[in-house]
């Protein structure tokens, strides 16, 4: 009896092993690329400069993130394509005097990741959009520039998601 059950618990490992066996190791990009460029991020929001704050904080977290290397256009093998399409800053949840009290800040880009060593698109015209909440009291933690930041990390990770691969 215990030799059956011995058997049978050889079996099943066998049986599973080859599902457990595969792993790949490749990268999370697509294709070959490693590096990326960010040229400026055009704007056709009636937001002031926040293309600067855009570029600066895709190309700051796109170096902290480290799957992808930044690097000038040159030396790239893709390069990200975007333009800023809308910047919202609207009243969320009103008070009972209906003056608005939370504000949700929204911010979407219009993005396209140009292979130039192969002249194609890896992906094109993706909307990328990212919001966040806030409070007009600052003795809150959730203030606007809270909220800028959390806007900037979303779009970060949705330029990563695009060019990344699924596993």
């Amino acid at each position: 009896m215990r030799r059956s059950w011995s058997i049978i618990a050889a079996a099943a490992i066998l049986a599973f092993a080859p599902a457990c066996g595969y792993y790949s190791a490749k990268g999370r990009t697509a294709g070959d690329i490693k590096k990326i460029a960010v040229p400026n991020l055009a704007n056709e929001t009636t937001e002031p400069d926040i293309e600067i704050a855009i570029t600066e904080n895709l190309r700051a977290g796109l170096i902290k993130d480290n799957t992808l290397k930044v690097v000038t256009e040159g030396e790239a093998d893709a390069i990200l394509e975007a333009t800023i399409v809308d910047y919202r800053n609207v009243p969320y949840t009103f008070n009972t005097e209906l003056q608005a009290d939370q504000y949700r800040l929204v911010v979407a880009l219009l993005a396209s990741l140009f292979n130039p060593k192969e002249n194609t698109y890896v992906w094109k015209d993706r909307r990328i959009e990212a919001h966040s909440d806030y409070y007009l009291e600052t003795a809150t933690e959730r203030t606007y520039d809270r909220a800028l930041e959390e806007v900037y990390k979303d779009i970060v990770e949705g330029i990563l998601n695009a060019t990344t691969q699924e596993w």
